[in-house]
């Protein structure tokens, strides 16, 4: 029997070479798609869709959070140090909350595959809600499978976004400045 893992879904892209990875480690793989600081709604859409169309393509089962509050989220953004961490920090909480109410015992992100991303951070968060729910947080580094997720996301025909999804990391990258999760 092939042990479950909750995959956290940050866009369809990133998706596509975490889901072979885990396949083949032999993972039964369910994937949650929870982005509620994407900026604007038209984006957060544009992702949401890309993942609607690609995931019955490949027969992974994907738990949809489509709700978008963003005066919540903006507020979850500017409380605390940091806002990546504040935003990671949301996303694998409900996360963990999800899978333990799935009797998922396991669960990871695909922010892992990006080599933007303050790997740091990120396994910090996955620790702490994972602590929380009493699961386990497989951080899994997957940095070296980035180029494959754009060769696969390009032969699929995915939206490629250009940022993060915050209206913070949009408004930074046509500044040109890091955000604060980023290495």
């Amino acid at each position: 029997m092939k042990e479950k893992i909750l995959l956290h879904i940050c866009c369809a892209p990133c998706a596509t070479a975490v889901l072979e990875n885990l396949r083949a480690d032999g993972y039964e793989v369910t994937g949650c798609f929870y982005n509620p600081s994407i900026h604007p709604w038209k984006e957060f859409k544009r992702r949401l869709d890309a993942l609607k169309e690609w995931a019955p393509s490949v027969k992974l089962p994907v738990i949809y959070h489509e709700e978008y509050p963003l005066e919540d989220n903006i507020k979850m953004l500017l409380n605390g140090d940091n806002r990546c961490f504040s935003c990671f920090s949301d996303r694998m909480k409900k996360t963990a909350e999800l899978a333990s109410e799935m009797g998922i015992e396991l669960f990871t992100s695909t922010l892992s595959v990006s080599p933007y991303q303050n790997h740091k951070l990120l396994k910090e968060a996955g620790k702490i809600a994972a602590a929380q729910y009493d699961i386990l947080f497989a951080y899994m580094d997957f940095r070296s499978s980035y180029k494959r997720s754009i060769e696969l996301s390009r032969s699929f025909g995915m939206y490629r976004q250009p940022y993060c999804g915050c209206v913070f990391s949009e408004r930074d990258r046509y500044l040109k400045v890091k955000s604060p999760g980023q290495i």
